[in-house]
């Protein structure tokens, strides 16, 4: 079946509609989803699908959870939203909550709407406390949208076209990133001592003010390629951060709670940062994030920089409390311990992938949230963005909904996954690759998918 997506005149009709009238990014097909629960999105004609994406890394309990959807109803019932100059019990509780989870002193939460947002306030807190003007952010890097945050987000693409002078100044995107699969000073890791960072450094020196407030870094690359940094990286950075007088920002939007095998993602380092940033998966699928720090910073930032920040929307009891209800039951429920064992064996099954197709380069990642590089070939290690996307297709049509963006290949299934659907996940995506291989599907312009949209691979995201 060369075109295996064949829809109903009502799915058709809505697919019409929604790229009539919504400017949004969209994978091709344009599937419709109108329901979901546990692992499961069933789309308008009732087909279902595997959900490898956990909504937008949000849904770490799966859809439809009966406890969150029991909170939701509840809430709604007796106060949803009011001035963000208050405060609610469940937002007192919610901040209470996540700093017991940090270690340290972590204890004070600066709530949002986004992670762009989140990661806005915590360099508003580094600019405020430290009087300096550089954010010195990690190349392969994502911190979000708003034109501060896309200022210190480099994972390319189109997404900063024509935003430059609109984008703030002080911002130094320095700092190579830790990519042993593809080294960007092409040396090989453990000997190479972790020289990325010192060649890090000495643009440091030559591109900034050299009056550094932070340095921002995600815990683990994940947009950029997955990229879990060596032991060794994330430490150093920290002293670096130490030797400049700057503070230590870590994005942890897409990593915390649990998805790693551990509650929040530099858990698995001896670093403690300064400032740390959550959003996606601790939100329950809500429109609530924050950032975290001590009360010493904070109280120091505050009256500066815009700090305190708020929003019509930041800390709305709604909100609040199905977040604070996932947490709950993340923590109840040993969903840490739990990504950790199933995590491996979803590296285990993934591997087997690996060992089997010469054109899935590496599986990257850590616990739940694993990564296929998709290349020509092993030996060249040369990205293939469109093999890729036309894996991501074929997968789609298996029933599997997951992300690609360029030649990467982003494997997210909810907390409560089973080792029984994990084995049948990644037999699912044999076939897929298996198809991709044979050129299927054929006849379908893959150039307006999203991980293709940008137009930098041109015909090759066409396919034959």
């Amino acid at each position: 079946m060369d075109k295996p997506f064949k829809v109903s005149d009502r799915h058709n009709d809505l697919m019409m509609r929604d790229a009539k009238h919504v400017l949004g990014w969209r994978y091709q097909p344009r599937v419709i989803f109108e329901s979901g629960s546990g692992l499961t999105l069933t789309d308008v004609d009732g087909k279902e699908y595997y959900d490898l994406t956990s909504g937008m890394m949000c849904m770490v309990l799966g859809h439809s959870h009966p406890e969150l959807t029991e909170t939701i109803r509840q809430q709604a019932t007796s106060l949803v939203h009011h001035s963000s100059w208050y405060a609610n019990p469940l937002i007192i509780e919610f901040a209470e909550l996540l700093g017991s989870t940090l270690p340290g002193n972590l204890t004070v939460v600066n709530f949002t709407v986004t992670g762009s947002e989140a990661n806005e306030v915590a360099m508003r807190m580094a600019l405020g406390v430290s009087g300096k003007y550089d954010i010195v952010s990690v190349i392969r890097g994502l911190h979000g949208g708003s034109l501060a945050a896309e200022s210190v987000t480099t994972v390319g693409g189109a997404r900063r076209r024509n935003l430059g002078p609109l984008m703030i100044p002080s911002r130094a995107n320095t700092i190579l990133a830790p990519f042993c699969y593809r080294c960007p000073i092409n040396l090989s890791y453990p000997d190479c001592g972790i020289a990325c960072l010192d060649s890090s450094e000495q643009m440091m020196e030559a591109v900034t003010s050299q009056d550094v407030a932070a340095v921002m870094a995600e815990t683990i690359l994940v947009a950029g390629g997955m990229i879990v940094p060596p032991p060794e990286w994330l430490p150093r950075l920290k002293q670096l951060a130490v030797r400049w007088g700057a503070l230590l920002v870590l994005d942890e939007a897409q990593l915390a709670p649990a998805r790693t095998g551990k509650l929040w993602g530099f858990e698995h380092y001896d670093v403690v940062p300064d400032i740390v940033t959550f959003a996606k998966g601790m939100s329950a699928g809500m429109a609530i994030c924050g950032t975290v720090t001590t009360p010493e910073l904070a109280q120091r930032a505050a009256g500066k920089a815009g700090v305190p920040w708020a929003g019509t929307y930041s800390g709305d009891p709604l909100s609040a409390a199905v977040a604070l209800k996932q947490l709950q039951i993340v923590l109840r429920d040993k969903l840490v311990e739990r990504a950790a064992i199933l995590g491996e064996v979803l590296r285990e099954q993934l591997e087997s992938l690996c060992e089997r197709f010469d054109i899935v380069g590496e599986i990257r990642g850590q616990g739940l949230y694993r990564m296929l590089d998709i290349v020509t070939d092993k030996q060249s290690k040369r990205p293939d963005p469109a093999m890729a996307e036309r894996i991501r297709y074929n997968m789609m049509e298996q029933g599997l909904v997951c992300i690609c963006v360029k030649n990467f290949i982003r494997i997210c299934p909810p907390l409560i996954v089973t080792r029984a659907q994990i084995e049948e996940i990644v037999a699912r995506m044999k076939t897929a690759i298996e198809r991709g291989e044979a050129g299927l599907p054929k006849g379908i312009n893959f150039t307006t998918s999203s991980s293709l949209a940008a137009g930098e691979q041109g015909a090759h995201g066409r396919a034959d």
